[in-house]
């Protein structure tokens, strides 16, 4: 029966799970909206007017921003806007869409700082024409920009500050509850958990006064942060699925991958270990959609691109114009072809080039890849036959030695004591047991007898430290059979985490969890240790072994650590089945 429940409770959280997630799914626009369609019509019509497709243009922006969330064509209507808003000399809405590529560029670190370029261009706008709301919420996108980078300027709190006085005299109630907003983040960085506590709750109180939803899950996901750094995680939980709700219907994926990566940390610590995995795959799912999509590696190029598609737009619109006067004109008009020409054809010829250059690149980066890859096997299955080496020269050499001397000294019972011989019996005893303890560590028996799992509860049952430290082993789920080359990595990996956390972060309790499904398989070693910090303290080889033997497997290594806080070290490794199955 609870065989039945626990697959009954999986199957219904996988089911929630994707209609949950279906609000982050990118259209492929094979049916567009008909809010966009009847843009696009108008568009048409109004050709000749760069006035009316200055503002088109920016309305099919927010409408494609409205239905379909982060894509790259919200994107490229902005641009072209921008393009007859400057022409018309409509500086109003020109400043006023810079504000919204900037918001376009804001999710990606590569493009950030074109974000920051965008907003400090349209600050200059609004403080000549003395605009004072959009100044101060321009002036927060900065800082809601620059936070990002480090190191932290500690001169944006004070900022901060006194913009929070000049909504406050104002009554600007929307960027107040921003100002709040960005004041507990830069707090919750700098782990002042009681000062972020309560700008949060007053961010909170002014964003559901003015039903601004976006900030409201914002909120929602950092109240969930102080909580779980509190050790609250029940609580964090609650906050997360309230964030995770309303980003799944604002289709906000960079928010949605933050908080699906806490709920599996969170879900983990409260043991509910199935949820967690769930929520971890989503993660993957959400970073490999966010930053290996479509959208973002064209966003990402879309600034490299801008000044030819500014080109090549202008010249359309100043053909158009010498449509008008064609026989005053003729002369330039020649010119402007011949070097539209020219861009075209040495744009072709660069593109081309750069073409066959990624080519050569990708073709010799992978032969240096295959190259390590068998530089790795050479050395993983040397080091392994190495081992198994010494470990029976140990046994059959040296073992064998100490026995004979052992039997030498008892046959000969005059020139010794009694005393003598026992003492002389005890330090032969601890040699032998000690070369047992050596061979076995260099070579276990029951890892090539018995496989993983069985090989794991004897490396836990022989740790000199057990009486110190409290070992758990638990496992969900039945292992196929694996690989003995995957045995042999994967006790390796498992076996270096349980030494680091008893050598380097003195745990008193650790526990060792293997999650298996027809999918992956899935390792969650976790200790209560004094941890450390992965960024500010250099790898050591124990560090670089673990990696590089899981990407040797085509997994996955997350190390989460709570340095300085001495919470512990947590590091799950996610590895494909058919990579290791036998």
């Amino acid at each position: 029966m609870k065989k039945l429940h626990f697959v009954r409770v999986g199957f219904t959280s996988l089911f929630f799970i994707f209609f949950y997630f279906r609000g982050y799914t990118q259209p492929k626009y094979k049916k567009e909206h008909a809010s966009i369609i009847s843009l696009k019509e108008a568009i048409e019509k109004n050709k000749d007017n760069p006035a009316q497709l200055g503002i088109l243009y920016k309305r099919l922006g927010d409408a494609y921003q409205n239905h379909y969330g982060f894509n790259i064509y919200s994107l490229e209507s902005y641009q072209t806007s921008l393009i007859y808003f400057k022409q018309t000399g409509d500086s109003a809405n020109y400043y006023g869409t810079k504000m919204d590529v900037g918001w376009m560029y804001y999710f990606d670190n590569y493009t950030r700082k074109y974000a920051i370029e965008n907003y400090e261009s349209a600050l200059g706008y609004y403080k000549r024409t003395h605009q004072l709301q959009k100044e101060i919420h321009t002036e927060l996108a900065i800082i809601d920009a620059k936070k990002h980078q480090p190191p932290f300027d500690y001169s944006l709190i004070r900022e901060l500050l006194i913009i929070e006085k000049r909504c406050k005299a104002n009554q600007f109630s929307y960027d107040l509850s921003y100002t709040y907003n960005l004041l507990a983040i830069c707090y919750i960085n700098h782990k002042h958990l009681i000062l972020a506590r309560k700008y949060l709750d007053l961010s909170q109180k002014y964003a559901q006064q003015a039903k601004i939803d976006w900030m409201v899950s914002v909120n929602n996901f950092y109240l969930g942060r102080i909580e779980a750094l509190s050790g609250n995680y029940k609580t964090a939980i609650d906050y997360y699925l309230k964030a995770y709700e309303i980003s799944g219907k604002n289709k906000d994926v960079a928010l949605a991958k933050d908080i699906s990566y806490h709920l599996s940390i969170a879900y983990t610590k409260v043991g509910e270990f199935q949820k967690a995995n769930e929520f971890y795959q989503q993660t993957i799912l959400y970073s490999n959609q966010y930053y290996e999509s479509e959208q973002t590696m064209t966003i990402r190029l879309e600034e490299l691109n801008s000044q030819y598609k500014n080109l090549q737009l202008q010249n359309q619109l100043t053909e158009q114009a010498n449509s008008e006067a064609r026989l005053q004109n003729i002369l330039l008009t020649v010119l402007i072809i011949f070097l539209i020409l020219a861009v075209v054809a040495l744009f072709v010829g660069r593109r081309q080039l750069n073409t066959i250059t990624r080519q050569k690149d990708i073709i010799h980066n992978q032969r240096i890849k295959n190259l390590e890859l068998k530089s790795l096997q050479a050395l993983i299955q040397g080091q392994e036959n190495e081992r198994g080496r010494i470990a029976r020269d140990l046994h059959d050499s040296l073992g064998i030695q100490l026995t004979q001397i052992k039997f030498f000294v008892e046959s000969r019972h005059k020139p010794l004591s009694a005393k003598e011989r026992a003492t002389l019996n005890q330090i032969i005893d601890d040699a032998c047991q000690e070369i047992r303890l050596i061979s076995h560590n260099l070579h276990p028996t029951a890892l090539s007898k018995y496989g993983l799992e069985i090989a794991l509860e004897d490396l836990i049952n022989k740790l000199p430290s057990t009486k110190k430290t409290k070992i758990n082993l638990e496992k969900y789920g039945s292992l196929p059979p694996l690989s003995q080359e995957a045995i042999a990595l994967l006790y390796r990996v498992i076996q270096e985490l349980v030494n680091n956390a008893m050598k380097h972060a003195c745990a008193r309790k650790i526990s060792v969890q293997l999650l298996a499904n027809q999918k992956d398989l899935l390792i969650s070693v976790e200790d209560d240790g004094i941890g450390f910090d992965m960024e500010r303290q250099p790898q050591g080889s124990g560090i670089s072994n673990v990696t590089s033997r899981i990407e040797y497997l085509s997994g996955q290594v997350l190390w989460q650590n709570h340095a300085p806080a001495s919470t512990g070290t947590s590091v799950m490794i996610s590895v494909p089945m058919a990579k290791i199955a036998s």
